[in-house]
């Protein structure tokens, strides 16, 4: 690390704006295009930047300045990428296995009972959504619009389609991911 380096490295441990910025124009980049290798799309890596610098704040009286910087962020981005599959995998096998079970088994009332409280619990969160994130979330997700479609129809930027896009999602995620286990739970003793 060059010394430089090291002086804003110690500016951002005592909260210093600047050396964050500065830092953070000289790696974003950087981290992104590790994330975009390791197969995130555009969205998902850009989210993960931003995920990773909040990290790098709310933990910035940590860093140890005669460390490499640059070999701490990458760390911290493979790690997130890492948990990002893990919970896409278990996300997916929910989605496809037991979603599949309560739309295709036999219907019993229970199964029923089930498949409809997560639909009304889904629809509650997606409700609570600002008004401008639920609009973009549904035309994304629900009538399968393309941002670029969603951008024109909505007369705003594709950087802002692609941000209420991330945003939504992941609120809904953090909202659902508790539950999956729940529903799971409950399957596995029908």
């Amino acid at each position: 690390m060059s010394s430089k380096e090291v002086k804003y490295v110690k500016k951002l441990k005592d909260g210093d704006l600047y050396a964050f910025e500065v830092l953070f124009t000289k790696y974003a980049n950087k981290v992104y295009c590790v994330a975009r290798k390791m197969s995130l799309g555009h969205e998902d890596a850009e989210g993960l930047v931003q995920d990773l610098f909040l990290k790098v704040w709310e933990r910035r009286r940590d860093l140890d300045e005669h460390k490499s910087f640059n070999a701490y962020l990458l760390t911290i981005a493979r790690s997130m990428i890492i948990k990002r599959y893990r919970k896409n995998a278990l996300q997916t096998g929910y989605e496809k296995y037991a979603l599949s079970y309560l739309r295709s088994s036999s219907n019993s009332t229970e199964e029923n009972i089930i498949f409809d409280d997560l639909y009304s619990i889904s629809s509650k969160y997606l409700d609570e959504l600002p008004k401008k994130q639920k609009q973009v979330f549904i035309l994304r997700n629900m009538e399968n619009l393309t941002i670029e479609e969603i951008a024109e129809r909505l007369d705003v930027s594709k950087r802002t389609v692609e941000n209420q896009i991330y945003r939504a999602s992941k609120t809904l995620r953090d909202k659902l991911s508790g539950l999956q286990y729940v529903f799971l739970l409950i399957l596995c003793n029908l």
